[in-house]
């Protein structure tokens, strides 16, 4: 055999490589739970989001009120009309931490669920993972002996 004019078999050897590892990752427990994982993920963050587009059309809605009531205020009378103004101002002022508060609970929410998903999920896939490497270990011992 002459190493300078023999290919190199690429397919013969991708085909050795294979035979230890699995082609469909679908079931293969690192990657299913990634997958878990990411579809946990995925409902915190649609719930997160729908929460805080309630929250930013509860207050958008809110200041469209006051503003109509300050828009209905009669402007023949400066007085009047500042005093209504400065009212709503101290008002949304006054209002102000606990509307930012109810976003801040929003994602203390969503990271605390991620969190207990990643604790929940972290030992099991360790194990799954472990035993995966000593099934695959077995496979290759037999195949190389």
């Amino acid at each position: 055999m002459n190493t300078m004019t023999d290919m190199f078999d690429f397919q013969k050897n991708m085909e050795a490589f294979t035979k230890f590892f699995p082609t469909d990752f679908t079931n293969v427990t690192p990657f299913k739970a990634a997958t878990d994982l990411a579809a946990k993920y995925r409902e915190v963050a649609v719930e997160a989001l729908n929460k805080n587009v309630e929250l930013t059309t509860a207050w958008m809605r809110d200041a469209a009120k006051d503003a109509t009531s300050l828009l209905s205020t009669d402007v023949s009378a400066p007085e009047a009309y500042t005093k209504k103004a400065g009212e709503i101002a101290s008002a949304a002022f006054q209002d102000l931490p606990s509307r930012l508060f109810a976003y801040a609970e929003v994602a203390k929410k969503a990271q605390t669920e991620l969190m207990d998903t990643m604790i929940a999920v972290t030992p099991r896939v360790v194990e799954e993972a472990a035993e995966r490497s000593k099934s695959v270990a077995k496979t290759a011992a037999k195949k190389a002996a």
